[in-house]
């Protein structure tokens, strides 16, 4: 079976400047190593990553942004998937690994294992362009179409289990989130972030500030 690794592979041959928001662990590790840039914001929470990348689709409609998010990560907030669907954001994508299983505890299956078909769930919730995927060239083909068409798009992703080992030289948390506004600031021409110096605390965003 193909491994995350190698779809992210493909992935990063064909993202440019997209905004990229990561779960946690394996996947954050692999797609910092294949594409380490500042519009990548790792390490969201289980549960948090859809929906934190429909917020962003939202307000920067002009940008695409790509939540690679998991199965157990998905199951966890199901009243996503009808949210995407009923608010319907053009330039968003939704792409999720699923391994099933919750590999970062253990490895105890999740209901896609058995009889759970997400992308039946996303179907059934509206969201028309939504498939699922099983190689390098399904997957390949599907982020194309994400990427060259109106959305939402759902890819559910099967994957083996398992991670790449890659050296983890990220940096994540409150510094990752700061240089991502910057980089939106900047590529987007919008002002996000007041000044903490502005704001009467006497000092002024350090790398050391914002590194957890």
């Amino acid at each position: 079976m193909v491994t995350r690794f190698d779809l992210l592979q493909s992935l990063a041959l064909l993202v440019q400047d997209e905004l990229v928001l990561t779960n946690l662990k394996g996947t954050a590790h692999e797609w910092h190593h294949l594409s380490p840039r500042d519009s990548n914001l790792y390490y969201l929470g289980m549960g948090m990553v859809t929906p934190a990348a429909l917020g962003l689709a939202l307000a920067l409609p002009s940008r695409r942004v790509i939540a690679l998010d998991g199965d157990g990560s998905m199951l966890l907030d199901l009243a996503a998937l009808p949210t995407v669907a009923d608010l319907a954001p053009r330039n968003l994508t939704v792409i999720v690994f699923d391994n099933e299983c919750y590999e970062s505890n253990g490895a105890l299956p999740t209901q896609t294992a058995r009889s759970i078909d997400l992308t039946g769930i996303a179907q059934a919730c509206g969201l028309e362009s939504a498939r699922t995927v099983s190689t390098v060239e399904e997957f390949s083909d599907a982020v194309q179409t994400a990427l060259t068409t109106e959305g939402p798009h759902f890819i559910d992703a099967k994957v083996a289990r398992g991670t790449k080992k890659v050296p983890i030289t990220m940096t994540y948390g409150r510094y990752n989130t700061y240089r991502f506004v910057k980089h939106i600031e900047e590529t987007n021409g919008v002002k996000i972030l007041q000044s903490i110096k502005a704001s009467g605390r006497g000092y002024t965003p350090t790398k050391d500030y914002f590194t957890d």
